[in-house]
Parts: C-alpha cells; sequence; structure tokens
C-alpha cells in the first residue's frame, strides 16, 4: 500500500510550478537541437491558419462555486504497471507528471480540497472496503472487471444520474462509455482522466530497416489512403519471413514477419476487422454472437490466413504482458512487424534499428475506419459509502474537465509522440490510432472465459473449430449474461 498527499499550496507556488514547467520545455526543445522559439512558435497576423490550429480547445465544466473547507478528498488507487495513478507528489520537469499535478492543485484551490491517494495491489479491496461501511474514499479508481463487480452489487453509483456530471461534454468519451455499460446504465464512464485508455491500447510496430531492405510500399501511406488491409498486412509479413540461419526450419534464430502475444496479436485483430466475442443491440443490452455472426467467422478465419497458415508469426511460449521473448528479437531485427500497447513501446527507445508505428489494419477496403483496441483498462467509480456524493461529482467532473484542457494534450502532443514515435508520419498514425477507439465487452469483462478462456489458444494451436468451441459455452455465458443484465437493473 502506498499513500500520496498533495498539499493546497499558495498562489504563488502553484504559478511558480507553472514557470518552471515551461522553463523545462525550453530546456528540453535546446537537448532537442530545436530553439524555444521553434518549440513554441508564434503565429503570425499573416497566418490565421496557424493561429486557429495552434490554440488548444479549452473546455468549461460549467460547475457552480463550491467551498469545501478544506476536505481530505481520499481517492482509491489500484496500483498498476502504466504511468501515472491520479495524484504525483511534486513537479520533476517531466511534462506529464508536471500536467498531473498541476490539473491536481489548480482543481484543489478552486474547490478548497486537499487530495490524498492510496494505492492497493489487490483488486477485491475496493469492493471490500465499500462493503465494510468505509467511507474513507471519495473517488475509487479500479480495474474495469472490480468496477462491474461493484456496478452489479450496487456499490457504487450510477454517475449518469449525477446532476453535475454531464456525459454529453467533450472530455467524456460517450461511443466507449457505452460500449462499457448496458442499457441506458453507466456506473462508470472513459473519461480524459482515464490514461490507461491509452496506455492500454494495442499497436503494430514495423521495422524499417527490413522494409527498406524488402523495398515495400509505404506503410503509411497505404493508411492514409484506406489500403492497409488485412490481406496487404499478410503480403509483406509472408515475404519478411526468412530461414536467415540456413538449418531448413522456422525457428529462434531466423526472421519473421509478425511477432507478438496472441492475446495482442490475434485478439486485436478481431475488433480492428470490426468482430466482437460480444455485440451490443440499438438499446445497449448484449448478446453472444461470436458463434453465430457471419462477418465475425470470416474476420476470425482471415486472421488464420494472414498469421498462421502462411508461416509469417513466430510462436513462443512467452504470453507476458511484457512480451520480452518477443521484444528481444524485434530488438534484435529479427521481426517487420511487432504487436505491443503503447505502454511498452518506451522500453524501446534505445533501439538500435529504426522503427515505425502503423494502426493494426482494416479487414478490407470497404471498411470505413481503423479501430484501435483497449484490451483492458482502468476506470472511476463513486462508491455509495463516500462522505458527499455530490462533492465527489463535482471534483470528478473538474478533474476530467481539466485533464481534457491540460493533461491529455501533455500525453498526446507530447509523453506519447514525442517519446514513442520517431517521426512525423508515426505521429500522425498516433491520432489514426486514437481517433476510432474500441472496448469490447467480452474482451474486458470476459476477458477470462472468452479472451484468455478459449479464444488465444485457438490462434495458438491453428485450431480454426469455432463453432465446437463457442457451442460449448453458449449456455454458461449467456447465462452470465442475463444475470448480468438484470444486476445491471435491479442489483444483484
Amino acid at each position: 500500500m502506498k499513500k500520496r498527499v498533495l498539499t493546497l499550496l499558495l498562489a504563488a507556488l502553484f504559478l511558480l510550478g507553472a514557470l518552471g514547467s515551461c522553463s523545462q520545455q525550453t530546456e528540453n526543445a535546446a537537448d532537442e537541437g530545436v530553439t524555444a522559439d521553434a518549440a513554441n512558435p508564434s503565429p503570425t497576423a499573416e497566418d490565421p491558419a496557424q493561429i486557429e490550429e495552434d490554440e488548444p480547445e479549452i473546455v468549461s465544466d460549467d460547475l457552480p462555486e463550491r467551498d469545501y473547507g478544506g476536505f481530505s478528498f481520499n481517492i482509491y488507487t489500484r496500483s498498476n504497471t502504466t504511468h501515472y495513478a491520479f495524484l504525483t507528489e511534486e513537479l520533476n520537469g517531466e511534462v506529464l507528471n508536471d500536467a498531473i499535478y498541476e490539473r491536481n492543485l489548480k482543481i484543489a484551490e478552486r474547490f478548497n480540497v486537499v487530495f490524498t491517494e492510496t494505492e492497493y495491489s489487490d483488486e477485491a479491496m475496493a469492493q471490500n472496503n465499500v462493503q465494510s461501511g468505509d467511507d474513507t474514499f471519495s473517488l475509487m479508481n479500479v480495474r474495469c472487471t472490480a468496477a462491474d463487480t461493484m456496478a452489479k452489487k450496487r456499490l457504487c453509483f450510477d454517475i449518469s444520474t449525477f446532476q453535475y456530471i454531464d456525459l454529453s461534454k467533450p472530455y467524456w468519451d460517450d461511443e466507449l462509455t457505452r460500449m462499457i455499460g448496458i442499457g441506458d446504465r453507466q456506473f462508470t464512464a472513459i473519461g480524459s482522466a482515464d490514461l490507461t485508455v491509452i496506455d492500454f491500447m494495442n499497436v503494430l510496430l514495423f521495422n524499417k530497416n527490413l522494409h527498406e531492405q524488402y523495398q515495400m510500399e509505404d506503410f503509411y501511406t497505404l493508411v492514409r489512403e484506406g489500403k492497409w488491409t488485412f490481406d496487404r498486412f499478410g503480403e509483406y509479413a509472408a515475404a519478411a519471413t526468412q530461414d536467415i540461419d540456413g538449418d531448413g526450419t522456422y525457428g529462434k534464430n531466423d526472421q519473421w514477419g509478425v511477432l507478438g502475444v496472441a492475446k495482442y496479436l490475434h485478439c486485436t485483430f478481431l475488433p480492428a476487422g470490426g468482430a466482437m466475442y460480444i455485440s451490443k443491440d440499438a438499446d445497449n443490452y448484449p448478446a453472444f454472437t461470436m458463434g453465430t455472426d457471419e462477418h465475425f467467422l470470416a474476420v476470425f478465419e482471415k486472421i488464420f490466413s494472414v498469421l498462421n497458415d502462411n508461416n509469417a508469426w513466430y510462436k513462443t511460449t512467452d504470453d507476458s504482458n511484457e512480451a520480452t521473448a518477443y521484444h528481444n528479437m524485434f530488438r534484435n531485427n529479427q521481426g517487420l512487424f511487432m504487436a505491443t500497447i503503447f505502454y511498452y513501446i518506451e522500453s524501446l527507445r534505445d533501439m538500435d534499428y529504426d522503427f515505425g508505428i502503423v494502426p493494426f489494419p482494416k479487414f478490407d477496403e470497404a471498411q470505413e475506419n481503423y479501430y484501435g483496441r483497449i484490451s483492458f483498462f482502468d476506470t472511476s467509480v463513486i462508491p455509495v459509502t463516500v462522505p458527499d456524493s455530490e462533492m465527489s461529482s463535482i471534483v470528478f467532473e473538474a478533474l476530467t474537465c481539466e485533464s481534457f484542457n491540460s493533461v491529455i494534450p501533455a500525453y498526446k502532443d507530447v509523453a506519447l509522440k514525442s517519446k514513442f514515435a520517431r517521426d512525423e508520419d508515426s505521429s500522425d498514425m498516433i491520432d489514426v490510432i486514437l481517433e476510432h477507439r474500441i472496448i469490447d465487452f467480452g474482451d474486458s469483462y470476459f476477458q477470462g472465459t472468452i479472451r484468455d478462456g478459449f479464444v488465444a489458444g485457438m490462434f495458438v494451436n491453428d485450431n480454426h473449430d469455432l463453432a465446437s468451441a463457442v457451442k460449448t459455452r453458449t449456455k454458461s455465458t449467456e447465462k452470465t449474461l442475463d444475470k448480468m443484465i438484470t444486476a445491471y437493473e435491479e442489483g444483484e
């Protein structure tokens, strides 16, 4: 357990912190061989388009004024391996850290609260805390599966019912929020304060050295022209698979078209091709249709053809999140493509061979968009034991709005793009990946029984018999869904 406290500082210190952040940005620009003026260009009167482009969108939360008299606003946060929880301890000159710190200080000063944060590694701790009647926490940031459990047990509020939470505001993602809800019940929502929905997004990296060596088409151009498809991907992956050591077999010393664990690779191709384990009807109710949905079946088979059947994917016993074996091979120039998540790209910053970032391909050119899969995420709930539910809703809304205005731009435009993208095209591809994000209800809430329960294993074992796999699980899955729907509407 780890506890952080953000003390309400004087306004002068807040200003000093902001100035320090600006100073550090100037130093960073200088380190990268860019002048301060070039890093922060001033638009001219002759270039109105530049003025409009450089002005960030600032959104108001339209919240009422409140003074909570120095109330200790305690936040429960699940310990995880990604960038940040809600609080940072101090300004340190790192752009994202300082943006979060200044966001919290601004909201603390505005509503006269003192933020504290306690991190737990025990996923069940949030549920147990509320069930015991403990009113310590005013907000809880938990794993998505824990949020689902709390919702079914009515241990958290339906946040869409709060007067001062407006899910129509741009700092809430209404599409993703609908994907994780049932019917019109929203016990949690995806907003700009939820950085794990970016950290956990699946992406494709490609080795530029091998791309040039085999004189392949420009992948960025294919993406922009809408021609980056499963078939194009499979064609290039197969071409890059080579028996480098010349022993007549393909193994760890050879060169592969594709690297990555099945849960990040094959299981991302499914939503990338518009296929869902669990579909939603017009009223947002889930149904287990993957065994009867013709499009799902077509996407499922196509994944085998572009990864397994052409021997383009290197299989290992490594199925960890970090995928160390695959990362090492990619570093060693042994793979054209590698599937990973945004967070783990940072570990490749010192890789000698240059690489680019592209979205997962579309099923075919008729598919309108590229879809970015969020495989798992943390999310916030307001527990029913909070000391003041209106205060929790107001502070939560304010944190989410300020995250949209300051934290997300710092993460996307500075941390994500400058740290991860090695060229301007990859930076553009990050925007493409983030534009249409998908959370499959069955991928997250049914991770253990569907994705990891049997789907990933089918790809690993070259098992195409989806009909049989689904048939043996249909009754139990539908029963679970029925109970889930009832619990969301009536409570367990």
